[in-house]
């Protein structure tokens, strides 16, 4: 029928020689910014795949460990070797596109082997992607309770976090929002911090995780601070919560690995000083 648009036909415009297939985009009378965003998608992949081949994922994030959980992640060879691939690639891109778009934010980043790829490697990348926004969209709203939370009032950065719990309950499965509590949450992060010289094992972290939460919740960030620093908490809720806390512990790693928490981290789990 006269006048009627064409079916496109991808395959009559891809080709493996990168110019060529600019130029074929071109003319089919593709716009410019769809070729810029297919070749540049394209490009992308292209190098990903080239930096997995070279430094296959055989290590996970060690998240249970003390201090920075992403320290594990850095490794010479690979920050030069990526810096390498992300210079060769934007000359590519620079090539086909033009050096405009090099100058402007840098869409075609690799962003291979990233922090956030590997310690959220559990959920699939359409997840991660939203958990991104939705963490970008909350990080806002804490910080304007950031003034209450000084004066003293942490009301506001509560009603907060239960509003975001709540959000990440409709990206996350219970069991993915515990996974990604386990390595993002403020609770994990005071956790590793704590735990410091105690070489804790990944179940134990995830056995003691949920009753530091619960300590958290019932005693305060102050509470556990002052119990992890070995002083004493002349709250009555204070110490109600760290008899829960130390009986949970016990439960979770025995007597021994118990008192070598203790002795290696200095916690205070008396509910009141002694006489």
């Amino acid at each position: 029928m006269a006048g009627s648009p064409k079916l496109l036909d991808w395959r009559t415009v891809e080709s493996e020689d990168y110019k060529k297939y600019v130029a074929n985009l071109r003319g089919i009378g593709c716009p410019e910014k769809t070729i810029r965003d297919v070749i540049i998608a394209d490009v992308n992949d292209l190098y990903r795949q080239r930096y997995r081949e070279l430094f296959p994922q055989t290590n996970r994030v060690e998240y249970w460990k003390s201090g920075n959980p992403m320290a594990n992640l850095f490794d010479e060879t690979k920050v030069a070797k990526e810096h390498e691939l992300q210079q060769e690639k934007r000359a590519l891109v620079s090539t086909l596109l033009g050096r405009d778009y090099v100058d402007e934010e840098d869409r075609s980043a690799i962003h291979i082997d990233s922090l956030s790829e590997r310690l959220l490697s559990f959920l699939t990348p359409e997840k991660r992607t939203a958990m991104k926004e939705l963490e970008d969209r909350f990080t806002v709203k804490m910080m304007s309770t950031y003034k209450d939370t000084w004066r003293g009032n942490e009301g506001p950065s509560e009603a907060v976090k239960a509003e975001k719990d709540e959000a990440m309950l409709q990206i996350l499965t219970p069991a993915e929002k515990f996974e990604y509590d386990l390595r993002r949450s403020d609770t994990a992060m005071f956790l590793r911090v704590g735990l410091d010289r105690f070489e804790v094992r990944e179940n134990e972290f995830r056995a003691i995780f949920p009753a530091v939460k619960e300590f958290i919740a019932n005693a305060g960030k102050a509470g556990f601070g002052a119990m992890m620093r070995g002083e004493p908490d002349p709250r009555p809720e204070g110490g109600a919560a760290r008899m829960a806390l130390q009986a949970k512990l016990k439960a979770a790693l025995g007597d021994d690995r118990l008192r070598q928490l203790i002795e290696q981290t200095g916690w205070n789990l008396k509910a009141k000083e002694q006489p």
